[in-house]
């Protein structure tokens, strides 16, 4: 019989660190949801096999090897039996691909001092202690549909060309480019007595519904917090995020968003959960195991006068301190001068290969594959298509980031998510990294 261990803990950092997420310097002022480390480890006879999911917008390879290490001294677990998985959570810890501390700004790096290597010892702790609670349990799978809080966010124009986000209501919206991935599993673990005491769900949505100054773990948060209404205050949620990389919670036939979308969201996907779990049937044990690859894959090829043409923006636009940047912001010039600087970066401090994760872990017939990267939907929709038996999970953000995977036919200037320095990767990637993590099941 399988053992399952589960546990939790509590890594928001002090106020005053950074926030990353948007173009602008954020600082925590407040906290509005408290953020999270929730692992699962599970063990078949001497084979262990651990998942970890962080409130966190993009894990961090240096980081990663750091939490693995750890992790390895404490429970034997070696690094391809680990999981680390980012939520992708927008109001959260001072960490993204880029690099930490993630912005130049003295104050916001005098704040996190100190404070990366304690979350690196918090998130290790949290799988040596779902370790230390192993005991005998059975899995069940079930899989659910939540409709109405995720989009597309890219959509096809009148113009004839492709565009992120755009503005709502606007009667040049022909449609969305795709549809996004509807489907909620769930992977309920019980103990011998028939008592729900954790979980795995997914699903494919930008965890970015929350703003602002305040700490948050966005949709997920809520999501734990009624799961523990239902089930108790120990039960742990340990959610992955989907392939989401082009979606996102905004409805562009509505004018705006409620305030508390978020809450509403989180509610929505608990219920649905709770929905599924009741009818989740239970997996046959036929054993757990890992596999972890590193891909080689070149930087993405970017045109000559794109760099040029960024040289030229950052030498004639003068920079406005204090203003909001975003891509559908009121400030066009701003925003292209934040993006130029953006690709300026890319192109002086990448590599020409970058070496890229991908992971398969088994749990009797329960297959997730892991992405790393913000990764479109329909490579997601390809993974599953290629497992064939629908008992899986497909998650994105997992053990390291570079930027979105869009498919080959959405390299657009107007889509936001294959521009230069927000897509990292060659055009192929995602096509790579498909076709690879369907092989790697066994």
């Amino acid at each position: 019989m399988f053992e399952f261990g589960f546990y939790e803990k509590e890594i928001t950092p002090p106020l005053g660190c950074g926030i990353p997420g948007y173009f602008n310097i954020r600082r925590g002022q407040d906290v509005q949801d408290r953020l999270y480390a929730r692992a699962m480890v599970v063990k078949d006879g001497d084979e262990k096999i651990a998942i970890i999911s962080v409130d966190g917008l993009h894990p961090h390879t240096e980081i990663c090897a750091n939490i693995a290490k750890r992790v390895e001294s404490y429970t034997g677990i070696p690094r391809k039996n680990l999981m680390i998985a980012f939520t992708h959570s927008h109001t959260a810890i001072p960490i993204r691909f880029e690099g930490i501390p993630f912005i130049e700004d003295e104050i916001v790096q005098d704040s996190i001092k100190g404070y990366i290597d304690v979350f690196e010892r918090l998130v290790a702790d949290c799988v040596t202690l779902a370790d230390l609670r192993l005991k005998k349990a059975t899995a069940y799978f079930g899989k659910g549909e939540v409709q109405g809080i995720s989009f597309c966010r890219d959509y096809f124009m009148k113009n004839g060309t492709p565009q992120t986000n755009p503005t709502r209501t606007s009667p040049d919206i022909i449609g969305s480019v795709t549809e996004s991935d509807k489907e909620l599993p769930v992977l309920l673990i019980k103990d011998e007595e028939g008592k729900p005491f954790g979980a795995i769900v997914g699903f494919a949505c930008h965890n970015d519904c929350v703003s602002g100054e305040k700490y948050s773990g966005d949709y997920v948060s809520i999501l734990n917090k009624e799961l523990k209404k239902v089930y108790g205050e120990d039960f742990v949620t340990v959610f992955l995020l989907g392939c989401s990389g082009d979606v996102n919670h905004f409805d562009v036939t509505k004018a705006s968003d409620d305030s508390d979308h978020y809450v509403k969201m989180g509610k929505k996907l608990a219920g649905e959960t709770v929905k599924t779990a009741a009818f989740a049937e239970e997996l046959k044990e036929t054993g757990i195991k890992a596999s972890l690859e590193y891909l080689e894959i070149p930087r993405v090829e970017i045109d000559p006068q794109k760099i040029e043409n960024a040289r030229h923006c950052i030498d004639t636009i003068k920079e406005i301190k204090g203003i909001k940047i975003s891509a559908d912001g009121t400030d066009p010039e701003q925003y292209s001068l934040a993006m130029a600087k953006r690709l300026i970066n890319f192109i002086e401090s990448t590599p020409e290969v970058f070496s890229v994760p991908i992971q398969c872990l088994q749990i009797g017939e329960f297959t997730i594959y892991g992405f790393n990267s913000e990764i479109f939907t329909e490579f997601g929709k390809m993974v599953k298509k290629g497992d064939g038996t629908g008992i899986n999970l497909v998650a994105t953000l997992c053990n390291d980031a570079f930027g979105y995977v869009p498919t080959r036919d959405m390299f657009f200037d107007t889509i936001y998510e294959s521009r230069p320095g927000s897509s990292r990767l060659d055009k192929e990637a995602g096509y790579i990294m498909a076709e690879k993590l369907i092989s790697m099941k066994k």
